[in-house]
């Protein structure tokens, strides 16, 4: 090649000097072409690091009907499970129930949408959800039927079980589905084993022997035994304990690890029937990462925090006050109580009685999940 380029730039050189003796016009110069180098666009790092846990985990993006459609699986924190799809040509959206604890039926409707930075959001009547693309992650706000509920969820569906195993920790939240009494809030760490076992270890952690152990003398330490399983025909993943269920998993492919939204329903001794989410983190050390701005959304209650350095900024949107919260990470509990608690971040505000704080936990670079002690529910916090 570097020779045919040779004879080309000699033959040039030789018309425009004209060369014969027949006294025409010299040939114009030849101008070189100009080379343009397309700029490097480089990969988003979040969806690269997803795509990577997605790909090991074995993670099938869930088939909508046609190229148009985009499909998630989602808890709703009612204790409902629901597949809800986009299409993008028709700018439709439908909810299919799949599993629902109120006789609640399908609906679908219309949208509008919006897309800011990596985040897309649909609204349409009783519905306000948002999805991260980079990780196909969804989460948000919707009514069906007579109940209103937040609903978390992913666009991929587990193919095999034994890819979920490893080390979590979880806050959660749950309460009589009757009527809302009996609230309760497990926190702690859930071990999954290969062969679809796992341990749900709340209040405490699992010590170098395997046990689950309480991480403070203030928490009594609870163990849960539960069986993973596939259901074939719905293509989502039953956890069981003993003989009934203790709910739906769905799993999130977030660029931190895999991350587990647990639609929580069952019947406890009293054969109540106890409804809820539990949400479940790779189990890591958190840091400077966690700053940023965040839109949060708890039931009747819309905020927005904004953490930087050692300070969480609150805005109550609903009441249109705002204060600061001092931060500690990796920490569980205040003071003397503090135990060391990989993957939570505790917010405190000054004014406030010692009892009450709250625990703020990333599943990934795009949602956080917000526990606060002097409330008896938890907020999905989406990061801008």
């Amino acid at each position: 090649m570097k020779n045919a380029l040779t004879f080309l730039v000699l033959g040039a050189a030789l018309s425009a000097c004209g060369g014969g003796s027949d006294g025409g016009t010299p040939a114009a110069p030849v101008t070189p072409p100009v080379v343009v180098t397309p700029p490097v666009v480089s990969a988003d790092s979040v969806a690269v690091a997803s795509a990577a846990v997605a790909k090991e985990a074995g993670l099938a993006v869930i088939a909508g009907a046609n190229a148009d459609e985009t499909a998630y699986d989602v808890a709703a924190d009612i204790g409902d499970t629901w597949r809800i799809t986009f299409d993008s040509a028709k700018k439709t959206y439908a909810i299919r129930v799949l599993s629902t604890q109120f006789g609640l039926s399908d609906r679908s409707g219309t949208f509008s949408v919006v897309t800011t930075g990596n985040i897309t959001t649909y609204t349409g009547t009783d519905l306000s959800l948002s999805v991260d693309a980079r990780t196909r992650l969804l989460t948000g706000t919707v009514k069906l039927g007579n109940m209103h509920s937040n609903v978390s969820g992913s666009g991929y569906a587990v193919t095999d079980v034994a890819k979920l195993a490893g080390n979590y920790i979880f806050l959660g939240a749950m309460r009589n589905a009757s009527n809302g009494g009996d609230r309760f809030n497990p926190k702690g760490s859930l071990k999954v084993v290969a062969d679809g076992s796992a341990q749900l270890c709340n209040g405490g952690v699992f010590n170098a022997q395997g046990a689950c152990s309480a991480v403070s003398p203030q928490l009594e330490a609870e163990n849960a035994s539960l069986t993973l399983v596939r259901d074939a025909a719905r293509g989502l993943i039953i956890a069981r304990q003993g003989d009934q269920d203790f709910g739906i998993v769905h799993v999130h492919a977030g660029d931190r690890g895999l991350a587990l939204f647990i639609d929580r329903y069952s019947r406890n001794q009293q054969n109540v029937l106890r409804v809820g989410t539990i949400v479940a983190a790779k189990q890591q050390k958190i840091g400077a990462e966690i700053a940023g701005s965040y839109a949060c959304a708890a039931p009747g209650i819309s905020a927005k925090i904004m953490v930087a350095g050692s300070t969480a900024t609150i805005t109550n949107n609903t009441a249109g006050k705002t204060h600061a919260e001092t931060i500690t990470i990796n920490k569980l509990g205040l003071g003397a109580q503090a135990v060391d608690f990989d993957g939570i971040a505790v917010f405190k505000d000054p004014a406030d009685v010692p009892a009450d704080y709250s625990m703020f936990m990333p599943v990934s670079s795009s949602m956080a999940v917000e526990f606060s002690t002097d409330r008896s529910y938890m907020g999905t916090c989406l990061k801008n």
